[in-house]
């Protein structure tokens, strides 16, 4: 992963963090969260995650899935302070 970071020049905009956790009870892999580091701050913009069994507990076999999650408000809350801050109307 760090090699394609590397190699895309987007090194510098990821943390490697070993205390992030997310739905113990059902993730099963890798989980990612995405924040937005300017003036507005609102949490995480984007998570999800690898998770192999939470299909199989709704359905009749396990497919293994990945899951991403917007949060749409604060992207627009985010968007909309951008549009204040450059004096623009909304």
């Amino acid at each position: 992963m760090f090699k394609a970071l590397e190699r895309s020049r987007c090194i510098d905009r990821v943390v490697f963090d070993l205390s992030l956790a997310r739905g113990l009870d059902y993730y099963t892999g890798v989980i990612f969260e995405a924040i937005f580091k300017g003036v507005t701050q609102v949490g995480s913009i984007a998570a999800g995650g690898r998770y192999d069994n939470l299909i199989g507990m709704f359905g009749t076999r396990q497919v293994p899935a990945v899951r991403i999650s917007l949060g749409i408000e604060r992207v627009l809350a985010i968007m909309e302070q951008v549009q204040k801050d450059k004096n623009q109307e909304i």
